[in-house]
């Protein structure tokens, strides 16, 4: 039997009435004058007190329909990007499940709904719940004053006349250190451009109401209207959604391959929907420090991504070489051979002679040409290593550390991005002093003297690894001294010049 439906305002006598958390709600008119119904949990139907008489109202336009996983999907980030237990105000539409996901972690949540005909028992899932259109409603005097920890806009600023106005209304009830969360959809999506692209309307996958959104963004237009309501935007996720190419154009002619192609290797073709979280500027100092623990962290990932694709390179590349290599000393090999066998024959026949002369000079000719490939071979060797030196410099260590590189005057192995590289050894006026130490003591020496000029961190090359046998006084005092952050035999080694330092 089908299960009659309870009219929002009204409540049947709970089967669990300790699990309900009490209410209140708010239905507000175009005049912004709410007709307050209180729940009672103690009270098996609620208690209407009109505050004034109400007006009729209607909804804002009704968003587009993304597919169910992406509505999860984004509710799920939504969620994730609200710390637990704090205070919330969700404004939007439809926001019950996001109300109820976020009561669920613990959150105090508040209601600003912009649909009328909200589910029954939806409001049991928040502290207070405010039916009404945002834009009309008096935002002050409607929540009290109350300040929140976040608040949550869904399916709001695309449909807002006035975006911004709306921004600069919710900062006020923002608490120290609190910021916006808002999902927004992109314009900008493959799909979208396609449509438009094929001479047909995209209004379908824009809004299924037959009035569309007020307002349509980009990445660009979403900053754009944060900053003009006095935000920044410090955390920016896209949810993306592949798209079908397939789509026959009105008149007859095919897409381009090339274009399709580029879209789906655009990350703003790609998106779907942007979640933002924006924070009032000036920006707080906790908020600037997980700014800056984020770039460091994002930049070291990137770095490690790099290092780890120059590796993977760089495995195929040394078994190739390692195939020349040995193509390369068999052909010597054959053509020493060959030409000892010529002077013997030579030797023993004067006829042959001149025809066995021409042929050595011929071998000995290709043996000439074959050893520049062996040098090219090692240049190729030497520039693969440089650049494997500079990514794992980069993943490992620090920005703005100064390294330095036995580097035999090479500058190219000091081309570090963010960080500052120093020959060692140098001379006083910063430059390769041009010759190596002539012991270990002379090595220590000027190790101490470049630390306290600020460098943190010593890189020995591949090429240069036979410093640590042979300078064995300088690898103890670096043993007792320093820590290694880095052992890669393949690439190199680095010390950290001060035991103190963490490993990145």
């Amino acid at each position: 039997m089908a299960r009659k439906k309870t009219p929002l305002g009204t409540t049947p006598t709970p089967r669990r009435t300790s699990a309900l958390r009490a209410s209140n709600i708010s239905y507000a008119g175009t005049g912004g004058q709410p007709l307050v119904a209180r729940r009672d949990v103690r009270r098996s139907a609620p208690v209407a007190e009109p505050a004034a008489e109400p007006t009729a109202w209607q909804p804002m336009n009704a968003p587009a329909r993304p597919s169910e996983a992406d509505r999860d999907a984004i509710e799920t980030t939504l969620v994730r990007l609200v710390n637990p237990h704090s205070r919330v105000l969700v404004i939007g539409r439809d926001t019950w499940p996001l109300s109820r996901s976020l009561s669920s972690a613990g959150c105090h949540v508040s209601v600003i709904e912009t649909r009328h005909d909200a589910p029954a028992g939806s409001a049991t899932f928040a502290d207070r719940v405010i039916v009404g259109d945002p834009e009309v409603l008096n935002l002050n005097a409607t929540l009290d004053g109350a300040q929140f920890d976040a608040i949550v806009a869904v399916r709001l600023l695309e449909h807002v006349r006035n975006p911004v106005g709306m921004l600069t209304a919710l900062r006020k009830h923002l608490g120290a250190d609190a910021g916006v969360v808002a999902a927004v959809p992109n314009v900008m999506h493959g799909k979208i451009r396609l449509e438009f692209l094929t001479g047909r309307s995209p209004a379908s996958l824009l809004a299924t109401a037959a009035t569309p959104p007020s307002h349509w963004y980009d990445a660009a237009a979403l900053q754009r209207t944060f900053e003009s309501a006095g935000f920044v935007i410090t955390t920016i996720e896209r949810h993306t959604e592949a798209f079908d190419a397939d789509i026959p154009p009105l008149d007859g002619t095919p897409l381009p391959s090339a274009l399709v192609d580029g879209l789906r290797r655009d990350a703003d073709a790609m998106t779907r929907t942007f979640v933002v979280v924006a924070h009032p500027f000036p920006l707080a100092a906790h908020v600037r420090l997980d700014l800056r623990v984020r770039e460091l962290t994002q930049s070291h990932d990137r770095a490690a991504e790099q290092m780890k694709a120059v590796e993977q390179r760089a495995d195929g590349l040394d078994s190739r070489y390692a195939e020349l290599k040995a193509e390369f000393d068999g052909t010597v090999s054959k053509i020493d051979r060959i030409g000892a066998d010529v002077q013997r024959v030579a030797g023993r026949d004067s006829r042959l002679q001149p025809a066995l002369t021409t042929a050595y000079q011929r071998l000995t000719n290709n043996r000439v040409q074959l050893q520049a490939i062996g040098r090219d071979l090692t240049r190729f060797q030497y520039e693969l290593l440089i650049l494997r030196v500079r990514t794992t410099v980069e993943a490992a260590l620090p920005p703005g550390a100064v390294v330095l590189v036995v580097s035999k005057g090479d500058e190219r192995l000091l081309a570090f991005n963010g960080r500052t590289g120093w020959h060692f050894l140098r001379n006083d006026n910063g430059v390769y002093a041009g010759h190596h130490p002539a012991d270990s003591a002379a090595a220590i020496a000027a190790l101490t003297r470049l630390r306290a000029n600020g460098a943190g961190y010593l890189v020995f090359p591949q090429v240069a690894l036979w410093w640590l046998d042979h300078y064995a006084g300088l690898r103890e005092h670096l043993d007792r001294h320093g820590r290694v952050v880095v052992r890669n035999e393949r690439t190199a080694v680095i010390y950290a010049l001060d035991r103190s330092e963490t490993t990145r």
